[in-house]
């Protein structure tokens, strides 16, 4: 029994120093980039929400806009302008850092965030990856999910 209790207690340790670690390095992860793409994010998701084609455009990454017709942005843009005028954005929560190879073949580091959200036409969350240009940063990824969209008819 003492060695089944030692055995436990050693797992049990394991465990938690290993979730210790998570979490601290999930820490260190968010706090590299609370003081740039943080003040970043809150300051854009306004802007992506006025569902202006040319100003979201402007916003993201290049490879983006190039591998995407205007026709096809004009499509998600209306799709996701459902949601209605944003009225409430919640604090944005750091999700992950990943690096990866783009388009090019070059490794790039890409930040994503969730933020909870109030819309007109109901809640939603919005997960935005942002690419780290070094200086600046060029939007990946935005998208919303939200029952609203998935219970509106197309042209409501």
């Amino acid at each position: 029994m003492k060695r089944f209790l030692k055995v436990f207690g050693f797992v049990l340790f394991a465990v938690l120093l290993g979730i210790a670690g998570f979490n601290t390095y999930m820490w260190k992860q968010a706090s590299q980039y609370e003081e740039t793409a943080l003040p970043y994010v809150k300051a854009v998701v306004p802007e992506l929400t006025t569902w202006d084609t040319d100003v979201i455009k402007s916003y993201m990454a290049e490879e983006i806009v190039r591998k995407t017709t205007d026709e096809n942005f004009v499509k998600i843009i209306e799709y996701l302008s459902r949601m209605g005028k944003l009225i409430k954005a919640e604090e944005p929560s750091f999700a992950a850092v990943n690096t990866g190879a783009g388009v090019d073949g070059i490794n790039k580091t890409y930040i994503s965030y969730n933020i909870d959200a109030v819309f007109e036409k109901g809640e939603g969350v919005i997960n935005i990856v942002l690419l780290d240009k070094g200086d600046s940063f060029e939007i990946q990824k935005f998208h919303i999910s939200s029952l609203a969209l998935a219970a509106q008819p197309p042209g409501e």
